[in-house]
């Protein structure tokens, strides 16, 4: 379990800084797979507890926010993952959480889905919104260079990081042309130490049975993000998070 406990706590900084200092104060937001709820760490007085929803495939890190953020509310979306919730049920549709959101917010969520799955996610989360609410969500682009964000990491992308984590475990692991391949690709996913460029509907989790715990990674251009919304605004990382950003306004 503690391996899927998140310690990360700029997404509040990443997402104000996106989101042009956005009234936090009485915003009902969706943090969906915020994990244990580190964005209230990181947004300390500007948000207010009561109108906060995290929404996660994972049991035990929602009973860990619950522990540390009593006023908050941590909802358990039990959708099938082979990463984070192998017991899970398969294309389980967003729940109706009997109120419609201001910010909904996803940091690190469709870095681990086929595209099929966001677009069908996107949908759902959009769905969640007051009219002008706005839905913002993270991605990671093959060919971004991570230390442009934050210099005291080592040169090199997040396939190259990823890739390098499983050569520890498989030394004979060649993972250049890897790396190089995802770096051309227009999306990619990279399950345990094998790339996929341009997978099918199969590869998806909910179509697929993954191995329990198996690492899935995506990864998607900034053009390709503009191709599946064109009505968003992509945007840079912002440091010292790698990650891009997809901001959809309900109009």
């Amino acid at each position: 379990m503690w391996n899927l406990v998140s310690t990360r706590v700029t997404q509040f900084a990443y997402f104000d800084e996106l989101l042009e200092r956005p009234v936090w104060k009485h915003s009902k937001i969706l943090d969906f797979g915020g994990n244990v709820g580190t964005f209230l760490t990181g947004a300390g007085d500007n948000v207010d507890h009561d109108d906060y929803w995290c929404l996660d495939l994972n049991r035990a890190v929602l009973e860990m926010g619950r522990e540390q953020f009593p006023q908050a509310h941590f909802v358990h979306y039990n959708r099938y993952s082979s990463q984070y919730n192998p017991a899970g049920v398969r294309y389980l549709p967003i729940p109706d959480l009997g109120l419609k959101f201001d910010i909904a917010l996803a940091f690190s969520v469709f870095t681990h889905t086929h595209p099929d799955e966001m677009i069908e996610l996107v949908g759902q989360l959009r769905s969640a919104l007051v009219p002008g609410g706005v839905l913002a969500f993270t991605f990671t682009d093959p060919s971004y260079e991570r230390s442009l964000s934050d210099p005291t990491l080592p040169p090199g992308t997040d396939v190259r990081k990823m890739l390098q984590w499983q050569q520890a475990e498989k030394p004979d692991l060649e993972i250049e042309s890897l790396v190089e391949t995802a770096f051309h690709s227009k999306w990619c996913v990279l399950i345990d130490d094998q790339l996929y460029v341009e997978p099918g509907k199969e590869f998806s989790h909910q179509e697929r049975r993954g191995r329990p715990g198996e690492s899935y990674c995506s990864y998607f251009t900034v053009g390709y993000i503009k191709e599946l919304f064109p009505e968003g605004k992509v945007c840079e990382p912002v440091s010292p998070d790698w990650q891009h950003c997809c901001v959809l306004r309900n109009e």
